[in-house]
């Protein structure tokens, strides 16, 4: 009789020990062991603007449900700040709001029910970042222990009201509470604007994910600025720990833009979340997020992270190993215009091959390469290819791009040249080219070009003249399409030659900083002339100091050309000898229609930065110069920061 009375009891132990709610869907049993995939609320708004409620998050998780993206992969639903009351209940508990009427443990086991989990939103301070919500300050094993008994999966925890560097105390007097309560629990630490740097002591605290930028990435531009602060961050992510980017606001951002956006996050193994903020986001793009050829690079850590190798401006290569022994290349175009993009195997650091099977993640097709891989990309688009070092039976991979200068004199004849490369190991027949005019201009010869066979490794090449109908205003895009046969049938590739007008500044004249300006012309002594970065991606620094405001990143000998029209009255700009170059010395010079109009004399790494006002008074054609003092260029690395014209 005693034995079954000790039997019960340790039943009734098990039982109670974790909480019946938790046991509805299992939590990840390592949190954080692959980078999660979801949906939240408002996590770009920390005041709590966008209201959400209980029939919201169950129409979300639903959504998930019949568009196929659970099934893919996107497995949280994760309340963003304002789900919770701005008051404790009597007991000292956190509690819903009212648009939360069935209570909290039930919306917990609607979403469990759907096959998804839930995470919850709390923070470091006494309230949340919007300060209309309880936060978990000297609450944290009370508050860990409420989410476990709801069954929760994650939590998001923001550090808001963290004080004098309390905020890696902080969340680790959370992320132990949670370890306490024995259910596994994902912690994501929000840092928004606090600049406290989470990746460099968020994993040691106990969380899993940080944000490692503080604004939202609802838009393109601020999505690029995001990858940008992803620079020297990749050694922070791995199985456990991942960085955190920014979610996704899907209505700014068109289907390009998405595909860009995606390709890159999952290059980087960030977070693929879906912020469900604003009314029209209330419908996902299932069929760009459920693309499992991205998820799976997403979910997919080879034990290096992914990273940028190769930056020419408005142009950028990023690349990531996968655990077959496979890697993918994303060539990214954050410009305007359309743009031609080299880059080969050999960025991707694969091994030698006879060949390699390349398979482009957003249209599925599949072909063979010896090698190279560049070819044209869109406005605000990329490419993205995972490369295999295995020859199979595909057609030859091939790349069109069309040859135009940086700018386009608007009333004067431009040549192009059309070059359509075979990069297979099989020959080409019957390729035959046809172009569009752009708009306000016409074709001096045929406007088509036909040759008989485009052998492997071999390049076909055709110019063309056009001249203007009359003075051109309008961007110059020309349409080019090339139909070609293959051993495995025939097919098609098309590009678009775009360049901007060589037209002056147009007053009034709202952004004058010519790091955004197209120039005419530059020439660099190593590397291409960057915008907002220098030597490959990094960060302008200057003694020390890393300078956020962009500009124009060089190496003597260097000059970049802008047409102003005589129509721009001045320039300024502040100059220094990048820390890329620890024995750099140099000059910087402002030229107008070739005539010195201000020079610094030689500068040495460590020196001061100096402030530049330039007149431009009439000036045609306006020339940044950086010159090597006259010991050689090593080391001569020039940052022009914030160059502007007022016109």
């Amino acid at each position: 009789m005693r034995r079954l009375f000790v039997l019960l009891c340790a039943l009734f132990l098990l039982a109670t020990a974790v909480p019946a709610a938790a046991a509805d869907t299992p939590s990840d049993p390592v949190p954080g062991e692959r980078p999660p995939l979801g949906i939240t609320w408002a996590t770009g708004d920390p005041y709590c603007v966008y209201q959400y409620s209980e029939n919201a998050v169950k129409a979300a998780a639903d959504q998930l449900v019949s568009s196929g993206l659970r099934d893919a992969g996107y497995e949280y639903v994760m309340l963003g700040d304002c789900w919770q009351a701005a008051q404790r209940d009597a007991d000292g508990k956190l509690t819903a709001r009212a648009s939360f009427p069935s209570g909290i443990p039930a919306l917990v086991e609607y979403v469990h029910s759907r096959g998804l989990k839930i995470g919850f939103y709390s923070g470091t301070g006494a309230t949340t970042c919007s300060r209309q919500a309880a936060g978990s300050l000297d609450h944290e094993d009370l508050d860990a222990q409420t989410f476990a008994g709801w069954g929760a999966d994650y939590l998001r925890y923001d550090t808001c009201y963290s004080v004098n560097g309390d905020a890696p105390a902080r969340v680790k007097k959370m992320a132990d509470a949670i370890k306490r309560t024995g259910r596994p629990i994902t912690l994501e630490v929000d840092d928004y604007d606090r600049e406290q740097k989470p990746w460099l002591w968020a994993r040691a605290a106990g969380a899993q994910v940080w944000r490692t930028y503080k604004n939202s990435t609802n838009n393109f531009g601020y999505s690029a600025n995001s990858l940008d602060k992803q620079y020297g961050l990749d050694g922070y992510k791995g199985p456990g720990g991942w960085n955190m980017p920014g979610p996704f606001t899907f209505s700014y951002l068109d289907t390009a833009e998405r595909q860009a956006k995606l390709g890159l996050w999952a290059v980087l193994n960030a977070p693929l979340v879906a912020d469900m903020a604003l009314t029209a986001d209330t419908t996902l793009p299932a069929a760009e997020m459920s693309n499992r050829d991205i998820i799976a690079v997403q979910q997919d850590w080879a034990g290096v992270a992914g990273r940028k190798v190769r930056d020419t401006g408005w142009t950028e290569v990023w690349t990531k190993p996968m655990s077959d022994g496979s890697a993918v290349l994303v060539l990214f175009n954050r410009g305007e215009l359309a743009a031609p993009i080299s880059t080969s195997v050999a960025d991707a650091g694969l091994p030698a091959a006879a060949g390699y099977r390349v398979r482009d993640l957003w249209t599925g097709d599949e072909t063979v390469t010896t090698g190279a891989l560049g070819g044209t990309v869109g406005r605000h688009a990329a490419t993205v290819l995972r490369v295999w070092p295995t020859n199979v039976a595909a057609a030859p991979r091939t790349s069109l791009t069309v040859d135009l200068p940086d700018s386009v004199p608007p009333s004067q004849p431009v040549t192009t040249t059309v070059k359509f490369t075979n990069s297979g190991s099989t020959p080409i027949t019957g390729a035959h080219v046809r172009l569009t005019a752009p708009a306000q201009w016409q074709f001096d010869g045929p406007a088509e070009a036909t040759t008989e066979t485009v052998e492997p490794g071999a390049t076909w090449e055709t110019a063309v003249t056009l001249r203007p109908v009359s003075t051109a205003t309008e961007p110059f895009k020309m349409p080019a399409t090339v139909t070609y046969t293959t051993a495995q049938g025939p097919r098609t590739a098309t590009a678009s030659a775009e360049s901007p007008l060589m037209l002056a500044p147009n007053p009034p004249y709202s952004n004058g900083l010519l790091s955004t300006q197209p120039w005419i012309s530059t020439e660099n002594g190593l590397g291409p002339v960057e915008r907002d970065s220098i030597d490959n991606g990094h960060p302008f620094t200057i003694n020390g100091k890393v300078e956020t405001r962009g500009g124009l990143g060089t190496h003597a000998p260097s000059v970049v050309r802008y047409y102003l029209g005589g129509k721009c009255k001045q320039f300024t700009a502040t100059v220094g000898v990048d820390d890329r170059g620890p024995n750099g010395t140099l000059g910087f010079r402002v030229l107008g229609d070739g005539v010195e109009l201000e020079a610094t004399g030689d500068m040495r790494h460590g020196d001061a930065t100096q402030r530049l006002v330039v007149p431009l008074t009439g000036v045609q054609v306006l020339a940044l110069a950086v010159d090597d003092a006259g010991d050689g260029s090593a080391d001569d690395w020039g940052d022009w920061v914030m160059p502007y014209i007022s016109c």
